[in-house]
């Protein structure tokens, strides 16, 4: 849930933008678009309780509206703001008190001290947040201090940043800080919005809210326990040394020294989970190759022509490997047949000798129309008849009648087929006893029979036939085939990384080798067979085309080529914006990481992410995914060295493994309580915040350098 402090209902000063103003239902609507909720009305020296109470009543049930005001403190001739929030049930009181102070003031003019705003809001419940550091108009350090000695409650004083990365470094030192929208334009708060920041544990009043500063053991431990957790005893170490550990559907830290046992652990919390049939795996960074990962050889690339949405020809390569010339009918035939005559009376008498020879190709293309038709409704019969899922949908009536629609259709392209069948069998039957006849009257009579036909379909149809084997082929090559794109990760400011899959047919014109075959077919045997299909194809007509023909089945390695994806080449690789981009060892630990947090999966374990990663990274990328997962219900454990992961990610878990000089030791606890509790120990409890300061960073001096670092 997001939190926003800061927040302007009204122009109150001259300085404000008019886009200020906000009514009652706008803001409602407003802040439905978003995931604030919880959000303090602080307009400038004024409180408006009319409006209040009217945008209260408009998100109930949708956002806590807390009252509040931006007050211009003046001290020593240094002015500065400071925002008070008061509990809701005093939203009355802070009417009367302001409305009396104000009393005779513009808003512009109006200022107060130090004193005086403790003395008039300490009493009212309040949370003081004054701008602090780059926030401007902003108090010094010797302001707040003096604030901080006289308000009743020190837990309620908060520091205001301007973004997240001034708070984090405020925390880093110390500070407690918070940040707010301050926003200047309602239009532009659903973008705002999504840059505020977020309340680790789901605060549902104000009074919990200033119980949480006060680090309240049984409130914090009450919230805690609204997550899902899971509850499990390991002994990564023996049975010497058991450990009972909240791992919670969030994020939970290992941390320590190195060599104190985090990766043992994390391997135990892997072993559990799998005993309990999750499949879990302890991320390594520097144990995996990008490269393998990625598969960026295609050693397990599996490609289908049909999804491509290209044809096999497997039937067109093999006619033309099998191909042979028709021969037609020398005119020679025709002469001796007319330049001798037939005198034996029973051979005239035989008139069937006579008869022209019938089109037996155009009967066999119809019939196999007619079977490829036959085969296809037979699939779809069959399918609907043991479909239970199309006969739940379709109830039973329907049901009945598309099976009934389904098998006339059938019937009558089995009756066509078997008319086609028969018509086909009698034609080449018919055909081939006007050859027989012929034949054996020429054997008798010692006469050359009468040639049955030209010869000339035959040839033409054959050629034909090769013609349509060559263009399917060559349709097939020259199909385009869309490069298959998988996304890798954010390489921050470089952009974002892809993993490219570009894929051709070999066309003959493809030289780069880069390029590999897919199924492991030579190349050369490859490129030749391109080549030649083109030669093929512009001499399908000449005298000369099976002179190519012999050609093409010489090809050293044809048999390899049985059908088109046998030609396919494919280049694997790695590109930002198309372009050709190889990561260094730092950015593929990056890019693995996130392909591991990028992963759906109930249960994320990590050991040391941050090697080989740069802050940036760690703060821009990692940490906002880890939030993401743990915003999803997912346990994430992570073992780290890193202050960004084990401090800025709050997490409900942290176990702390120390060494000392004889023994090893585990500790738990959380940011929230600040406490870290020896398990075997109760009574030893350690500070969570030094701790983790000196275990992560080396002392607070080291927190202190990190400010200097980032120039805040």
């Amino acid at each position: 849930m997001k939190i926003d402090v800061h927040a302007h209902t009204l122009k109150t000063k001259s300085g404000d933008s008019p886009k200020r103003n906000v009514d009652p239902d706008s803001f409602a609507e407003i802040i439905k678009a978003t995931d604030v909720k919880i959000l303090a009305i602080t307009n400038h020296n004024y409180f408006d309780l009319e409006q209040f109470e009217q945008i209260v009543e408009k998100t109930t049930g949708i956002c806590q509206i807390w009252p509040g005001v931006e007050l211009d403190v003046v001290e020593e001739d240094r002015r500065g703001h400071i925002l008070i929030i008061v509990n809701p049930e005093n939203a009355g009181v802070l009417y009367e008190r302001m409305t009396s102070l104000i009393e005779g003031t513009k808003f512009d003019k109006f200022t107060i001290t130090i004193e005086d705003t403790v003395k008039h809001f300490d009493s009212l419940d309040s949370v003081f947040i004054p701008h602090y550091l780059t926030k401007k108009p902003c108090l010094i350090d010797d302001d707040i201090n003096k604030m901080e000695s006289l308000i009743s409650n020190k837990n309620r004083l908060i520091k205001e940043a301007t973004n997240s990365i001034s708070a984090g470094i405020y925390v880093s030192h110390g500070h407690k800080s918070i940040y707010g929208s301050d926003v200047h334009d309602w239009s532009l708060y659903t973008e705002e919005a999504e840059k505020l920041p977020e309340l680790r544990l789901p605060v549902e009043s104000f009074n919990q809210f200033c119980l949480l500063l006060d680090k309240n053991a049984p409130s914090i431990n009450t919230l805690l326990d609204l997550k899902s957790k899971d509850t499990i005893k390991l002994e990564p170490f023996g049975p010497t040394e058991s450990i009972t550990l909240d791992i919670y559907n969030d994020i939970n830290i290992l941390f320590g020294s190195k060599g104190t046992g985090k990766t043992e652990i994390l391997r135990s919390i892997s072993d559990y989970y799998n005993s309990k049939g999750l499949k879990t795996s302890v991320f390594e960074s520097s144990r995996d190759n990008l490269g393998t990962m990625y598969d960026i050889k295609g050693n397990d690339l599996n490609l289908t022509l049909e999804s491509m949405n290209i044809e096999s020809c497997s039937d067109e390569i093999n006619i033309l490997k099998n191909a042979s010339e028709e021969n037609i009918t020398s005119l020679t035939n025709y002469l001796r047949f007319f330049s001798s005559r037939i005198n034996n009376q029973r051979a005239n008498s035989i008139k069937i000798k006579d008869y022209p020879i019938s089109d037996l190709t155009t009967i066999s293309r119809k019939f196999d129309e007619v079977i490829d038709t036959h085969d296809k409704i037979s699939g779809l019969l069959e399918y609907a008849i043991d479909n239970r899922i199309l006969e739940e949908i379709l109830k039973s009536e329907l049901y009945e009648e598309l099976k009934l629609i389904l098998e006339k259709v059938f019937g009558a392209i089995k009756s066509e087929r078997e008319s086609r069948f028969v018509n086909m069998m009698s034609t080449e039957l018919y055909n081939n006893l006007i050859s027989v006849f012929n034949t054996e009257i020429a054997k008798k009579t010692g006469r050359p029979a009468k040639p049955t036909t030209t010869g000339f379909s035959k040839y033409a149809g054959n050629r034909v036939n090769l013609e349509h084997s060559v263009k399917k082929i060559r349709k097939s090559m020259n199909k385009e085939i869309n490069s298959i794109s998988e996304y890798v990760g954010d390489l921050g400011v470089k952009g974002d990384l892809y993993c490219k899959t570009d894929i051709f047919t070999q066309d003959g014109t493809i030289s780069n080798g880069n390029y590999n075959t897919l199924k492991g077919t030579k190349k050369t045997p490859q490129k030749e067979f391109a080549n030649i299909i083109t030669k093929i194809e512009e001499r399908l007509y000449s005298s000369d085309l099976f002179v190519e023909l012999s050609e093409f089945n010489d090809i050293n390695g044809i048999e390899e080529i049985v059908d088109i994806d046998d030609l396919l080449l494919f280049h694997r690789y790695f590109a930002i914006d198309n372009n050709l981009y190889s990561p260094s060892n730092g950015e593929a630990s990056m890019l693995l990481l996130h392909k591991e947090l990028s992963e759906d999966k109930e249960i994320y374990l990590l050991d040391e992410p941050e090697k080989s990663l740069g802050n940036d990274y760690i703060n821009d990328i990692i940490v906002p995914l880890i939030q993401e997962r743990a915003k999803l219900g997912k346990k994430v454990v992570i073992a780290t060295h890193d202050a960004n992961i084990a401090v800025r990610t709050l997490p409900y878990c942290s176990v702390y493994r120390k060494h000392e000089i004889t023994n090893y030791s585990t500790f738990i606890g959380n940011p929230f309580s600040d406490n870290l509790i020896e398990v075997n120990k109760p009574d030893n409890i350690l500070n969570w915040k030094e701790v983790s300061m000196k275990t992560l960073e080396g002392g607070k001096e080291a927190f202190g350098e990190r400010g200097k670092i980032y120039g805040n």
